[in-house]
């Protein structure tokens, strides 16, 4: 848009002046117009003038507006040297002099030159064109300059916001990776001390004489003890990089109804179905169910209008969540999207898929987590 660039109307205004200097420049030649080294003194002037107004605005602006006061002075016509000076003017204020000053200076200036011209003591019709055309001009000027701003601040605020946003998807994703790999040392190093436990008690009920395989069993005690304590201190680092309490109960397929109850305390409407726990869930399986149940009830909550439907069924083979809500009508679908990478991560963390889609109003979220070779027995 035209308006956004202040610089062509800056340029334009800059070209009408050059133009205009030199037109009057050579009619005082050819017409032999009266008192042309006035004329010229006068026009220097304003060249002068609006080439310094570029660093220096207002000493600028004055002397433009001397060429008009001269010519008059010395008795040539100042009516082509006042019309440069509203460009001049239109100029500055386009710069960021302040437009009523300006306005107002200019008006002043331009009458006066054309009042002594005229050799009239009162109001001059002319005199009142050039001092409406000055306040015009300023006018103009600084409005052209506000709407450029206007919209370069709301670029600048643009951009700020596309990067916050990155910046916020960014972070939200690498705080549920942490938590994957946390609630993933979790189960980790539970399993490892339950494989240390019976390595232990084999040991123990080894008969007499069997040397080599207590020997055998004592160097994988000691191999799987090293494993416990280097993931005990990558657990306690990932505890203190998240934003999780330490001391936060663990992440499990048992405690979906805490969840559903502690939104209802809440003030979510859930109708929930949620399945006993099924024996030999993997435990890396009920926390991942954990988790995206977490985050779907407080999608719900955020961007729904209080009332989600959720159902928790463990099927042979799988883990199926499903969870329906009514999107809020001030929600923009633009502001959705980090709740659902970390369910995303969640799911493929072991080795599920969660799918995702809307009707109409209705948003649902459903995710598949496969048991594998663990699966239920």
């Amino acid at each position: 848009m035209v308006l956004r660039r202040p610089r062509v109307f800056e340029a334009a205004a800059l070209v009408a002046i050059g133009l205009g200097v030199i037109v009057d420049a050579v009619s005082s030649v050819t017409h032999a117009l009266p008192h042309p080294l006035v004329r010229y003194a006068a026009l220097v002037l304003v060249c002068l003038g609006v080439t310094a107004s570029r660093r220096y605005p207002w000493p600028g602006l004055a002397t433009t507006l001397a060429g008009p006061l001269l010519a008059a002075l010395l008795g040539a016509d100042p009516l082509p040297t006042w019309t440069f000076t509203i460009f001049a003017t239109f100029v500055v204020t386009l710069r960021g002099v302040p437009a009523l000053p300006a306005g107002l200076v200019t008006g002043v200036a331009d009458y006066a030159a054309i009042a002594i011209h005229a050799a009239a003591g009162g109001w001059d019709d002319i005199g009142s064109i050039a001092v409406a055309f000055a306040l015009a001009a300023a006018a103009t000027g600084s409005a052209i300059r506000g709407h450029h701003r206007y919209w370069d601040e709301l670029r600048k605020r643009t951009q700020d916001a596309v990067a916050t946003r990155e910046a916020e998807a960014e972070r939200r994703v690498a705080e549920e990776r942490v938590r994957i790999a946390r609630d993933l040392h979790d189960v980790l190093g539970h399993e490892v001390a339950l494989v240390s436990m019976h390595l232990g008690a084999a040991e123990v009920h080894l008969p007499e004489g069997a040397q080599a395989a207590r020997a055998d069993l004592a160097a994988a005690r000691a191999g799987v003890q090293a494993v416990l304590r280097e993931t005990q201190q990558v657990l306690a680092a990932l505890r203190v990089s998240g934003d999780d309490p330490g001391t936060a109960p663990a992440a499990d397929y048992g405690r979906i109804t805490e969840l559903v109850e502690s939104a209802r305390a809440a003030g979510l409407d859930v109708d929930a179905a949620v399945d006993t726990a099924p024996a030999g869930l993997p435990h890396t399986v009920g926390t991942a169910a954990y988790r995206i149940v977490q985050e779907a009830l407080t999608n719900a909550q955020r961007h729904g209008d209080g009332t989600v439907s959720l159902r928790v069924a463990a099927e042979p083979g799988a883990v199926t969540i499903e969870a329906v809500n009514v999107s809020a009508p001030r929600e923009a679908p633009s502001r959705r999207g980090y709740g659902l990478v970390g369910m995303r991560e969640r799911a493929a963390s072991v080795g599920g898929r969660l799918e995702v889609r809307e009707e109409g109003q209705l948003f649902w979220i459903r995710a598949v987590l496969d048991l594998g070779a663990e699966g239920v027995r």
